[in-house]
């Protein structure tokens, strides 16, 4: 058998297609370069965030872990000069909730609703519509946080504020001025002295958790607040008081648009008391209108009309020298032309020594005497006393008036300064001055503020009396008093007089001019008294201002009986017993029939039992159409005997109220309660008998 051959097949075997070794090592190097790119753009990201932008990313984690909140200071105090607190911080609450950390939603709602008065569905709203952090109520009292404490609601904050209180409300509120809600000062007392009350916040920094957990952070310890100083004020709540009473009293009763009054020691310059009316509330001040704010005793300057004449009177003594009782002026019969002026006196006077033209304040009298000045003496002289220049009270917003220097003056200028017109003055200037004649010739620049002390109770600031200078001498402030004293004795300041009192002071009937017109209107005035008591030994200096009066105007109507009530209020408090005279050296006339004193608000202040007859008016067209005011006409005719009331067990102040209305000087032993009196109740009573109180302190 032939072998067979095998058989032969043509295989291809496939190849696997290599690149070469170029095109290999080129896609090694493009694959290492992106892992080299890629690396770099990292590293570029670490450098940039741990290096370059390391401190602005460690600040923004600090500011979502870290807090820092700010621990409010407690503002200091303001107080009266005898301790009684005017003005304080009392601690308030503000309640907020974080809802993601709120476990059970529908107990708080109901729970707050129950303890704060307010909807369920009220917080239930401003917890949607606030899903972070919200503040659900605002200034809540110890009490009502304390039930929200003791309720164990989770998620809720209550955080601890000041606010300021007042807790005498509207006393001296102009003075001490207020706080917003947020404790900022915003008048007065309050924001004089901001930088001292206010005190310096504190800090304390925390740490916070992913779920708004805060922890204090231990490390870096806490900053304490400091607490704000304690001012210590002149002022006397007591005659704070008094004065705003009587005030009210006088500007309702006459119908006035607002009023003022300004208490003083005449010594030093401390301000006792400064009343306004209509006033505010300062808890509450956004309830009242921002006119009530304004302290205008300090910054309504008017023109101050006859109280103005004491320039007049301190030229005329110094520079003069004349006799107040031996010269006299012819006063026209009440009617005077003026450079085709014409000026009227408030009833027809004939020939009247000087001391007569003050006491009855005769404007005719007065310009005649002020034609002999030279204006800029005249000018010195109210520039000394303190007109047309800042007083330097320690308060914001004083008003300096008007005070025209000598080439200013048109031709009449002097003669109508000379009664208190062309120059504006604010109660306060108006009261300085008169201290100044009752302190014997200085002018001393008021204050409110006695003294400043710490938490500690150190004083870092203390006031001191400071005098201005001295305007006229101590023998011309005698004279002037002893002037002013007749005012209140005898002339136009009759409804002022205190029996057992010395009081000297002025009246003022000043009209307003009209915006409109330019000239003066014959509907609205500025009734004022100025005065000092006791007038031998002067401790106060009291200044009362109404502006518009409907019901009369004329300051010894309106302004003086006001004075009189205030003063004899203080005189009747337990610490004042020693102001009133030996009657045996007391000089004050009583009213005898047939007598013409000026017209009180007799239902008020007089009280009488017995007949009154009124005069007949004088004409009143006549009085309307003068220019400038002049001092008031109406009269009160006054019985001359009555019957002795029983004053045993009244205080000494009701005491002598009561025998107000009779025309008698009491002799007074002792101070407090009537004990005794002589004669007995019901006894008739004239000019001539002898009256005696024997008082106990009681």
């Amino acid at each position: 058998m032939r072998g067979r051959m095998p058989r032969r097949y043509n295989s291809v075997r496939p190849t696997m297609h290599r690149g070469s070794a170029p095109e290999v090592r080129w896609r090694v190097y493009l694959l290492l370069g992106l892992w080299l790119v890629l690396f770099a753009v990292v590293l570029a990201r670490l450098v940039q965030v741990q290096v370059l932008l390391h401190a602005a990313y460690a600040a923004r984690a600090e500011r979502q872990t870290v807090k820092v909140d700010r621990v409010q200071a407690r503002r200091g105090a303001i107080q009266d000069r005898n301790g009684e607190t005017l003005a304080e911080d009392v601690i308030h609450y503000s309640l907020a909730v974080r809802p993601n950390q709120v476990e059970d939603s529908r107990k708080l709602v109901r729970v707050l609703s129950e303890i704060l008065g307010r909807p369920a569905s009220y917080f239930l709203q401003r917890l949607k519509a606030h899903p972070k952090y919200v503040y659900l109520a605002h200034r809540l009292s110890e009490q009502t946080a304390e039930k929200i404490r003791q309720a164990h609601l989770s998620g809720v904050e209550l955080e601890e504020h000041f606010s300021r209180y007042y807790p005498f409300a509207e006393a001296a509120a102009q003075t001490i001025g207020f706080c917003d809600f947020d404790n900022r000062a915003r008048a007065g007392l309050e924001l004089k002295y901001d930088d001292r009350l206010k005190g310096q916040s504190g800090l304390v920094v925390y740490l916070r958790d992913a779920r708004g957990h805060r922890f204090q952070n231990l490390d870096i310890p806490a900053q304490e607040p400091i607490d704000g100083k304690t001012l210590i004020t002149t002022l006397d709540i007591t005659y704070q008081q008094i004065l705003e009473e009587e005030l009210r009293q006088a500007v309702e009763a006459h119908q006035a648009n607002h009023g003022s009054a300004i208490l003083m020691d005449p010594h030093t310059g401390r301000v006792l008391a400064i009343a306004n009316y209509p006033s505010f509330d300062p808890n509450h001040y956004n309830q009242f209108p921002m006119e009530t704010y304004q302290n205008r005793a300090i910054s309504a300057a008017h023109e101050p009309g006859s109280t103005f004449k004491m320039v007049a009177l301190a030229v005329l003594l110094e520079q003069l020298k004349l006799d107040l009782d031996k010269e006299t002026v012819y006063c026209e019969d009440g009617r005077y032309r003026l450079h085709r002026k014409v000026i009227r006196d408030h009833k027809p006077f004939g020939r009247l020594t000087l001391r007569e033209v003050f006491e009855h304040s005769s404007n005719i009298g007065v310009i005649k005497i002020a034609r002999r000045f030279r204006a800029p003496i005249f000018y010195r002289y109210a520039r000394d006393f303190g007109f047309g220049a800042f007083t330097g009270i320690d308060l914001p917003a004083e008003s300096q008036g008007i005070l025209h220097t000598p080439d200013q003056y048109h031709r009449n200028s002097l003669y109508y300064m000379s009664i208190g017109y062309e120059v504006s003055a604010t109660p306060l200037q108006i009261a300085t001055a008169y201290a100044a004649v009752a302190n014997g010739g200085k002018l001393m620049q008021p204050y409110v503020v006695e003294k400043i002390v710490d938490a500690q109770g150190r004083v870092v600031y203390r006031n001191k009396p400071q005098v201005i200078r001295q305007v006229i001498s101590p023998l011309t402030a005698r004279y002037i008093t002893d002037t002013f004293q007749g005012v209140v004795e005898r002339g136009t300041g009759r409804t002022a007089a205190i029996p057992g009192v010395h009081i000297a002071g002025k009246t003022g009937t000043a009209q307003k001019l009209d915006p409109e017109t330019g000239r003066y209107s014959s509907s609205a005035h500025v009734a004022s008294f100025v005065g000092y008591f006791p007038a031998e030994s002067p401790r106060f200096v009291l200044m009362v201002s109404i502006d518009r009066p409907r019901k009369g105007y004329y300051g010894s109507q309106v302004a003086a009986p006001a004075f009189r009530n205030m003063a004899l209020r203080i005189i009747g408090l337990p610490r004042q017993e020693d102001l009133l005279a030996d009657v045996s050296e007391a000089d004050i006339p009583p009213a005898i029939e047939g007598d013409v004193v000026e017209e009180p608000d007799a239902p008020r202040v007089l009280k009488t039992s017995f007949e009154q007859k009124k005069a007949p008016k004088s004409d009143q067209s006549a009085r309307e159409r003068r220019k400038p005011a002049a001092e008031p006409e109406p009269r009160l005719w006054v019985s001359a005997s009555g019957k002795m009331p029983d004053l045993v067990g009244l205080t000494l102040r009701e005491a002598l109220q009561r025998l107000d209305a009779l025309p008698v000087n009491p002799t007074i032993e002792g101070h407090g309660v009537v004990v005794q009196q002589f004669p007995r109740p019901g006894t008739v009573v004239s000019r001539n008998s002898k009256i005696r109180l024997v008082c106990q302190a009681s």
